[in-house]
């Protein structure tokens, strides 16, 4: 797992605490890709919040909507993982 993954991997686990556990035994490639985009999204959204451009506002939405559908991702594939093991 790459450094990106694990911190996307954390604040997955400390945003969604009851899915903690399921977060921690999830090892799928489609899964990591998920933590790393989650991340990688939130990094976007501290930008665009700090962001003085007429357009930010619009970007911040758009990335609070990302980070919401990888969040669902994320227990998807979380789920997805356990199921199968």
């Amino acid at each position: 797992m790459s450094p990106i993954q694990e911190l996307g991997r954390a604040r997955l686990k400390l945003r969604l605490p009851a899915w903690r556990v399921r977060f921690d035994r999830a090892s799928s490639p489609s899964f990591l890709e998920v933590c790393e985009a989650y991340e990688l999204a939130w990094i976007g959204l501290d930008y665009w919040m700090r962001s003085q451009t007429p357009n930010s506002p619009a970007m911040v939405a758009d990335y609070r909507d990302l980070i919401a559908s990888l969040e669902l991702d994320a227990k998807l594939f979380a789920s997805q993982d356990i199921d199968a093991t």
